[in-house]
């Protein structure tokens, strides 16, 4: 008796569960790409398009890119405020670069300049871990902060263009 209440109760979740997931939530997959960025909201903002190269990760999302793939600071934005851009990680699905904008020694916005997005399965992963691995930077203010699962390609390089943002920033 007790097997067959667990198996009816699970067959009644699995249906459940089957049923309830809708797709069409689960993340935009657009052809156009943009900059995501966030500072001490998170927030996400969609400013200027690139081409979208699908399956060859070299060329994506270049134009986002503000010919800074050096890894060298941009510049200042204001007296107090240094924009720091970090260098390109190559993963394995496609290019991730950081930069920062770094106020009397803390981080106070990040962007995201290049990222994977391939294909719209790239797409959707970005546009859920990113914001998640920004409100984290932003938090810890370093890059000892936790990949995000099902993203960890991308965590990973997010995590080495950070490092080497905050390298150049001396923080």
């Amino acid at each position: 008796m007790k097997r067959i209440s667990y198996w009816v109760l699970s067959t009644v979740s699995a249906i459940v569960l089957l049923f309830g997931f809708d797709a069409s939530q689960r993340g935009a997959t657009s052809a156009s790409t943009a900059t995501i960025s966030g500072g001490t909201s998170g927030t996400k903002s969609g400013s200027g398009a690139s081409s979208h190269s699908s399956g060859n990760s070299s060329g994506n999302n270049s134009g986002n890119n503000s010919g800074n793939s050096s890894g060298n600071s941009s510049g200042s934005t204001s007296p107090s405020t240094q924009t720091v851009t970090g260098s390109v990680a190559q993963t394995q699905w496609g290019p991730v670069q950081v930069q920062l904008a770094v106020r009397n020694g803390s981080i106070t916005k990040v962007n995201i300049l290049q990222y994977p997005n391939g294909n719209g399965r790239d797409l959707e992963i970005a546009n859920y871990s990113l914001p998640i691995l920004i409100q984290e930077t932003i938090q810890s203010q370093s890059a000892n902060i936790d990949m995000v699962s099902g993203a960890t390609y991308t965590s990973s390089g997010y995590i080495q263009s950070l490092q080497s943002a905050l390298d150049q920033a001396n923080l």
